[in-house]
This record gives C-alpha cells, sequence and structure tokens, in this order.
C-alpha cells in the first residue's frame, strides 16, 4: 500500500463513522446547545473526537502487531488513551471540573514517568529547581497543554485544523530526525482527523467534544517530549507549531484574572471569538489562522535547520502573534476599552 492510498483509506474511513457518530449523537441527544462561551447558534452533536481518537488507538495497535512500530510506543501513548476516554466520560456525563483536573494531573504524570523510563525527564531550563519542582512544573505544563485545545475549539474547523497542522508539520521534521515510526503515527492521526474536518468545516455539523480536544492535546505533550528525548528534536518547534493556541489562550486568561473575572466560568473573548463576534464568518477566522500557521511551520523549520536561531525563531513567533493580537483588541476589544481591565482590578482593590 502507498503511502497515499493509506492516508486516504484512513481519511474515508473517519469521514465514515463521524456520520454514523453524528446519527447516533443526535439519537442519544448529545447536542451543544448554544451559550455564553459558543459562537454556534443552532444545537450541535458534539463528540466525534472520539472517532479519530478510537480510530489512532486502533491504528497504534495494528502497527505495534504487525511490527511496522515498536511496542514500546503502546506504552509511551497509554496517558493519551486515558485522556482520551476521560474526555469521552465527559463528553456523556459532564464531570467536575476537578475531577478532570486531578485525572488529567495523574495522567500527565504517568506520561512525563513513562517517557522518561522511570526517571523526571528534567530539562536543562529546569535544573536549578529542586526535583520535584522540576516535575510539578513540567505536569502543570502537559495539564496546560491538554486543555489547550478544549479552550481554543470553540469555532468550527479550528481546533481539528490545528491538529492537522501540529501533527502533519510536526510529522515532517520527525521524519527528517528519522523518527519514522513517531512520524507515521503523526501522519495517521492528520488523516484521521481531516476525515473529521469534512464534517466540522464551516458551517460545523459534529464538533469534536472532550474526547477530541483533549486527547489532542494530551498527544502533542508527549509527541513533544518523546521526540526530545528518542531523537532530541528541540522542544522549541512544538511550542513554536502550536503558538497560536497557547498565545490566545494564555494572554486571554492573564486579562480575565487581573480584571476580577471569575477566569472558571465559560467566556467568548479569545481573540479569534472577537472577529467572529465583530462579523467575521467562521470560514474567514478559519482561513486567516490557516495563513498564521504558514508562518509559524516556516519558523519551526527555521529551528530544525539552524537549532542555534531557537530564540530568535521564538522571538519572531511572540512579536507576530502580538501584533495580530493587537490588531483583533483594535477591531474587537475584549473590555469596552483597553484600560477596563486595570480599572475593575483597581475597584477591587
Amino acid at each position: 500500500m502507498t503511502w497515499f492510498s493509506y492516508v486516504l483509506l484512513l481519511l474515508g474511513l473517519s469521514w465514515a463513522f463521524v456520520g454514523i457518530y453524528r446519527w447516533y449523537a443526535v439519537e442519544k441527544g448529545m447536542l451543544d446547545e448554544p451559550n455564553e462561551r459558543s459562537s454556534h447558534y443552532a444545537p450541535t452533536p458534539r463528540g466525534g473526537g472520539v472517532v479519530f481518537f478510537l480510530g489512532w488507538v486502533i491504528v497504534l495497535i495494528v502497527l505495534a502487531y504487525l511490527n511496522i512500530i515498536s511496542k514500546k510506543y503502546l506504552w509511551f501513548f497509554s496517558p493519551a488513551i486515558l485522556i482520551g476516554f476521560l474526555g469521552f466520560w465527559d463528553d456523556h456525563q459532564d464531570l467536575s471540573a476537578g475531577l478532570r483536573f486531578i485525572i488529567q494531573c495523574i495522567g500527565a504524570g504517568i506520561g512525563l514517568f513513562l517517557v522518561n523510563e522511570g526517571g523526571y525527564l528534567i530539562q536543562p531550563w529546569l535544573t536549578w529547581l529542586p526535583l520535584p519542582i522540576c516535575f510539578l512544573v513540567l505536569v502543570v505544563a502537559m495539564v496546560w497543554t491538554i486543555n489547550l485545545f478544549n479552550f481554543m475549539d470553540g469555532a468550527d474547523g479550528i481546533a481539528a485544523t490545528q491538529g492537522i497542522f501540529v501533527f502533519g508539520v510536526g510529522g515532517y521534521l520527525l521524519f527528517q530526525y528519522q523518527a519514522y515510526e513517531l512520524a507515521t503515527l503523526a501522519w495517521s492521526l492528520s488523516a484521521l482527523v481531516s476525515g473529521f474536518l469534512l464534517w466540522n468545516w464551516p458551517t460545523a455539523r459534529i464538533f469534536m467534544g472532550d474526547s477530541g480536544s483533549c486527547f489532542l492535546g494530551m498527544m502533542v505533550a508527549l509527541y513533544a517530549f518523546l521526540s526530545y528525548k528518542l531523537f532530541q528534536m528541540p522542544l522549541m518547534i512544538w511550542i513554536i507549531l502550536t503558538g497560536f493556541f497557547w498565545f490566545d489562550a494564555t494572554i486571554t486568561l492573564l486579562r480575565r484574572i487581573l480584571a476580577g473575572e471569575e477566569w472558571r466560568k465559560p467566556h467568548r473573548k479569545h481573540a479569534y471569538q472577537r472577529l467572529i463576534q465583530s462579523g467575521w464568518s467562521h470560514q474567514k477566522v478559519l482561513i486567516s489562522y490557516i495563513g498564521v500557521n504558514t508562518v509559524l511551520a516556516y519558523l519551526a523549520l527555521l529551528v530544525y535547520k539552524q537549532p542555534q536561531l531557537s530564540f530568535f525563531a521564538f522571538s519572531f513567533a511572540v512579536l507576530f502573534l502580538l501584533c495580530l493580537y493587537i490588531l483583533v483588541e483594535i477591531v474587537k476589544p475584549m473590555y469596552k476599552n483597553w484600560h477596563d481591565g486595570a480599572k475593575k482590578t483597581c475597584d477591587l482593590n
């Protein structure tokens, strides 16, 4: 089987099973009703991400059984499987935030332990901290990454496109590092998510839900640490590839905290959501976002070719994203004026 036919097969199967799952979700009443966080205006089936989640798990098991990939990856990716099932459970039962957080922390801790074969995967920039603090910092980073896709999954196609982009470009770079097994699994995931995107492209006919978004976030974290540990692929590559998500989510969260808001509550204040509120269509936002990711892909490629330019590439990415964020702020401010957040903080004090 050629690469093209393999990818096309996974895409087609994903598309077909998402359609079947959509029928199931409608029958079971698994619908996302419009609320203060959402950008959609009609009840929409949710949980479709379980298709590419379970599809990828099946691919992982089959490839390991056929000895196309090492069976060690079954262990390395077991925390992602745990997070995927947690998301599926949440899609059906609406779990409490506390329970989700605890299980995510457990999954992150297990992931770090397995990837480092019992160690703590300490990064050079963390060696000045005590060992338990280093471990805690990495767990927090993984949990934040898990939730990035969930936080940013508020517009048609945006989380699916991010997954395709990260694992498509990431797979190419892994191939350059001769990480052929990881590259195969990354491209397999991209193909499966592409099948879902055909249903999720604006106007979306189904949402991925936590089973898809949290799974993708955990996969990004595991891929970053695995590629660093096994193939010395710089973590900066993954940080840049996910730049759009972590920048928007982090800045928005910090601004809401400084404004004295109840930051745990749902909202529609991410930059991409405010663009939609200003009159942009979901499709226009998505296409613009693809353009932004093209620039980030070039910067990630620069880090691969010239690792000594990692800091420059990261700085340029942050500056680029900051300029775009300011433009969004001009078009649709988060508050009535740029100083409202500071005023609210002063009033609380």
